[in-house]
């Protein structure tokens, strides 16, 4: 089996969100270096949550906290055992896509600082769990991005 940890190439990193019963917010932030592209995002419920209020998820950047994922419910509505959100594929964005994500193929801002998932500066893709009324210590919610850097290749000009 490959080690992608190894990779100078492939950059796959994961976070764990863990349902406790003080926390109102759980937020992970995935640096993207400059000039790599994010190939996807995915999201995938391990435990349904189960805090008394309500428990909402969202993804985006800096710039929008849900310019990937909006207001994504963590409590068997939107995101149940057995599914996952997938940035790449508009097959597994169950109605929770927000304007970074369209069926044209946008992936990420429409602007000259996030190009279709490639990021010619350093970026960040940030996931938070927002709970209502914490109260328990069930839920788990695994989100992961993966990008990578290319090789470059110089084209060849004939006229």
């Amino acid at each position: 089996m490959y080690n992608y940890s190894r990779s100078r190439w492939l950059n796959v990193k994961t976070a764990l969100f863990i349902e406790n019963a003080t926390s109102t917010i759980h937020t992970a932030t995935f640096g993207v270096p400059k000039g790599w592209t994010i190939l996807d995002i995915i999201v995938v419920p391990e435990v349904l949550w189960t805090a008394t209020g309500t428990v909402v998820f969202k993804c985006g950047d800096a710039n929008a906290s849900d310019g990937y994922f909006s207001s994504v419910d963590l409590k068997a509505t939107d995101l149940i055992l057995g599914e996952r959100l997938q940035a790449a594929s508009d097959n597994f964005w169950g109605a929770t896509q927000d304007a970074y994500l369209t069926t044209a193929g946008r992936f990420g801002q429409a602007a000259t600082n996030a190009i279709g998932g490639y990021m010619p500066a350093a970026y960040s893709v940030i996931g938070v769990v927002t709970v209502g009324t914490p109260a328990t210590t069930v839920g788990r919610l695994r989100m992961t991005v993966i990008s990578y850097r290319g090789t470059k290749v110089t084209p060849v000009l004939t006229t």
